[in-house]
């Protein structure tokens, strides 16, 4: 049996089309909401241990709520912001451009980083799967905005 793309149905091959548009133009609010929870969680729970973890020590109370303000509250904030966009489809661009815009952000400290602390045996592991975000934020931003100018044509 031979297959080939004129077998498929024009109808067929735009709904296969629309749901992967559909999975592409969420699924970054989707990560970020994810690693921004867990993030978040693992410093709200125990502090002291996740900063040990990445070679940090708190040594006071006061430096135990900085780190869970700072390491849990902030991406805790930017995770709740995810996915309040992720599910209404009217906040779903600006969602996508906050997105961009924080991963963009967090590269390029991590980059400034490894470069005036030489750190790139612990920090340049991250710079791959920030790329891939930061690439499928753009991907996701092209479609929803294709998608919007596309409903206004339809609508006009």
């Amino acid at each position: 049996m031979v297959t080939s793309s004129q077998s498929y149905s024009t109808e067929a091959r735009v709904t296969s089309w629309s749901r992967v548009s559909v999975i592409l133009r969420r699924a970054p609010l989707v990560m970020v909401t994810m690693i921004f929870t867990l993030i978040s969680l693992r410093y709200l729970a125990d502090p002291v241990r996740a900063a040990a973890a990445a070679g940090i020590s708190l040594t006071s109370p006061g430096g135990i709520t900085v780190a869970r303000v700072g390491f849990a509250g902030f991406p805790l904030s930017f995770a709740i912001l995810a996915f309040t966009c992720l599910i209404s489809t009217r906040r779903l661009l600006a969602g996508l451009y906050m997105v961009l815009t924080v991963v963009a952000v967090v590269t390029a400290v991590r980059i400034l980083g490894i470069l005036l602390d030489h750190s790139a045996s612990e920090s340049a592991r991250l710079l791959a799967p920030e790329s891939v975000l930061l690439t499928l934020s753009v991907i996701a931003i092209r479609l929803e905005s294709s998608r919007r100018r596309a409903e206004v044509k339809a609508g006009a």
